[in-house]
């Protein structure tokens, strides 16, 4: 049985979604804005100033302690990360799973929706749930380490020796906001799917019925 076009069309349209999807977990991974935070130093809070964002690859920091600022950048593994060890692996490893998904959720779309032939759309549906469900799992991973630990304190031990604190003053970055977004993407590309499966069943019975009429007559005559 062919596709009607109505579902080609509801199919072909969570190509794009997917798309979006690995779009905005690349730019998650890539971007340094998971956290950005500001810092004061003990003894002169008012003469002294920092600005720190960091992802959850790399960062920068710009350290005014009076004197003049100071640019730095740093690079952030398990281990040396803000976050603890727990929370960056299970973060970036959640995002790697989601980009696996959304990427296979891109290939069967284009299949699908190229294909003349009826193919079941139940793997798409999957992956699509797969992107939304570790992109959910990343954020609340982050959103936990985020409220433990990091609003508290995003400071190396070396600039905690020079009495700098980020207590309280660290926001969650853009970079965590694209994890949401593509989940949300991803969410809405499974709207469209059971979109398409309802159309495929209302299609599925009428066909026979149509048929059995039109068998009949003939009979009749």
């Amino acid at each position: 049985m062919k596709l009607n076009l109505f579902k080609r069309s509801m199919i072909f349209a969570t190509f794009f979604g997917s798309c979006l999807c690995i779009a905005l977990i690349v730019g998650s991974l890539g971007t340094t804005h998971w956290v950005d935070a500001k810092a004061k130093r003990a003894p002169n809070p008012l003469e002294s100033e920092g600005q720190i964002n960091f992802g959850l690859f790399e960062g920068h920091k710009a350290l005014n302690a009076g004197v003049g600022r100071r640019y730095y950048d740093f690079s952030v593994r398990a281990g040396t990360h803000p976050a603890r060890r727990w929370a960056w692996c299970g973060t970036a490893a959640q995002l790697g799973v989601a980009l696996a998904a959304a990427g296979g959720a891109c290939v069967l779309a284009a299949l699908a929706s190229a294909s003349r032939a009826r193919c079941s759309p139940k793997p798409l549906l999957l992956c699509n749930s797969a992107t939304v469900l570790f992109c959910l799992g990343s954020m609340s991973v982050w959103l936990t380490e985020f409220f433990l630990r990091l609003q508290h304190n995003v400071m190396s031990e070396e600039d905690l020796a020079n009495t700098w604190s980020s207590d309280g003053m660290a926001d969650l970055g853009i970079s965590f906001w694209l994890v949401v977004a593509a989940a949300i993407s991803a969410f809405v590309n499974n709207i469209c799917i059971l979109i398409a499966m309802v159309d495929g069943r209302d299609a599925d019975t009428i066909a026979p019925a149509l048929e059995e009429k039109v068998n009949g007559a003939i009979m009749l005559y």
